[in-house]
């Protein structure tokens, strides 16, 4: 069984559904990973579209947001090019598969 904790999100849980507050799980932080804390997140296009489901692909609920910046808070055990406290962004949908 794998490890998780809480974070606070945005959601929706349909097309229709205005995004709202509200607690995810995310999995604990593995070897090669490295976790931020969000300070900033913008919502492009593309993640507009998977919100209304204009693609006929989203699964809900969802959370929208992939350009983001922050500060790593939690490093894997092999990480080497991040440390505690480094300013960081990220600019692609990372690990969204949900396995």
């Amino acid at each position: 069984r794998m490890s998780t904790s809480q974070v606070n999100a945005y959601l929706a849980e349909s097309a229709s559904d205005p995004l709202h507050p509200a607690t995810i799980p995310r999995r604990e932080v593995r070897p090669h990973d490295v976790s931020i804390k969000i300070r900033y997140c913008g919502i492009c296009h593309s993640d507009v579209s998977l919100y209304r489901n204009e693609w006929g692909v989203t699964q809900y609920p969802i959370t929208p947001g992939h350009e983001i910046v922050g500060v790593v808070d939690a490093i894997g055990n092999d990480v080497t090019k991040f440390k505690l406290g480094d300013t960081v962004g990220i600019g692609c949908i990372v690990d969204s598969c949900r396995t």
